[in-house]
């Protein structure tokens, strides 16, 4: 597999509702961060580099992995700015062939952590390197207080994950040229247009950046081989963990069929040297602004080659962090939780001086046990 990769701002400028005029700025009192003009921030290359901020942006692209045909699961996953400057997106892509089976998509944003929960290690390590007086929080796991903040700030009428489930659910079972031509027609409605006479139960402003997020994931987002099956009815979880010390946090995805794994794609987020790493997007704009000195919040993955070698010098590495997930993940699939969970015990007899390819084939990261139990965490929310 092919794995290429101031001081507190506002947050209240990130609300957006169809109803909301699109207002690009960040000033006090402004209640949408703004519909975006394009269908989505997201690019087909590699990367971008920012003029003004000289940092490279690593969205996480994969255009040369060979896709298998209908019949074996491919997961993709790739980091997008589809609404506005002071989030990025994380979007997952469960595809069979040319259909969409499952779309995810969570925001991450600096929020008030008088309101608001933190990702996993916010309280360690890893939130050490947040602006002053902010906490990295996931919409999806604050749906709560982030409705409410939108109800308040700018009328919103229903949950953000609402309207998120409404953008998801459209895509199931279409291909990315169904999805291509939802998004033209949303252009074609304009700033003042309703999107959810496109795509019913949906009101955001940026429902067209969301769904071209989507698209542009299915088409070129980092890539996972799932299981063969004939299977077509899944259940699609995602978790938040810290499988690896309290310096990142992970993102897990996993599809179920039936009892058993059927595909998976796990990710890990650090903040690493801005000179050496490609950040997630924004971090050359808004997001990026008040993080530690010359430091960069990054994707391990989107970022393989520049990771790996930081493993190699700083641990003596013989292997590719990527080469090392793709071993996890492919252990996983087709296993039952149950199943992963004796693996997990193995693991766990054999202690630290243990050595864990005996176990899962071709994986030597000294955390294998805390990423198969993410995995299976994240399994278990299916059930």
């Amino acid at each position: 597999m092919k794995k290429t990769r101031i001081a507190t701002f506002l947050v209240f400028a990130s609300l957006s509702l169809a109803a909301c005029s699109p207002d690009d700025s960040n000033t006090a009192g402004s209640t949408t961060e703004g519909q975006q003009t394009t269908a989505s921030s997201a690019t087909t290359s590699e990367s971008t580099t920012s003029e003004a901020s000289n940092i490279t942006i690593a969205e996480g692209t994969d255009t040369g992995t060979e896709i298998p045909e209908a019949g074996t699961l491919v997961m993709r996953q790739m980091y997008t700015a589809p609404h506005g400057t002071n989030s990025f997106a994380a979007v997952n892509v469960l595809m069979n062939g040319e259909t969409i089976v499952a779309a995810h998509i969570d925001e991450f944003q600096y929020l008030d952590p008088a309101d608001f929960t933190g990702v996993p290690n916010a309280d360690a390590g890893f939130g050490e390197a947040f602006p002053e007086g902010t906490v990295l929080g996931s919409k999806t796991e604050n749906d709560a207080a982030y409705s409410a903040l939108m109800k308040d700030k700018a009328g919103a009428t229903q949950t953000w994950q609402a309207s998120m489930d409404a953008i998801t659910d459209f895509v199931k079972g279409k291909t990315v040229a169904e999805i291509e031509t939802a998004v033209g027609e949303l252009d074609k409605q304009g700033e003042d247009g309703n999107p959810a006479d496109v795509v019913s139960g949906a009101t955001f402003a940026d429902t067209k950046g969301y769904l071209q997020a989507i698209a542009d994931t299915a088409n070129n987002g980092m890539v996972a081989i799932g299981a063969k099956t004939e299977a077509t009815d899944f259940t699609q979880t995602q978790s938040l963990g810290a499988p690896h010390g309290d310096k990142s946090f992970a993102i897990t995805t996993v599809a179920m069929d039936g009892d058993k794994v059927a595909a998976v794609f796990l990710d890990e987020f650090q903040y690493v040297d801005a000179t050496a790493f490609g950040g997630v997007p924004n971090s050359d704009a808004d997001f990026g602004q008040g993080v530690a000195a010359g430091q960069v919040l990054a994707s391990k993955v989107a970022n393989n080659d520049a990771y790996s070698a930081l493993m190699k010098e700083k641990g003596g590495s013989t292997q590719e962090y990527a080469v090392n997930m793709k071993a996890v993940e492919d252990f996983a699939i087709g296993k039952t939780i149950a199943e992963i969970e004796a693996a997990i015990g193995e693991l766990d007899k054999q202690g630290e001086d243990g050595n864990p390819t005996d176990v899962v084939s071709g994986a030597t990261f000294a955390d294998t046990k805390g990423y198969l139990q993410v995995i299976a965490d994240t399994a278990k929310k299916a059930e």
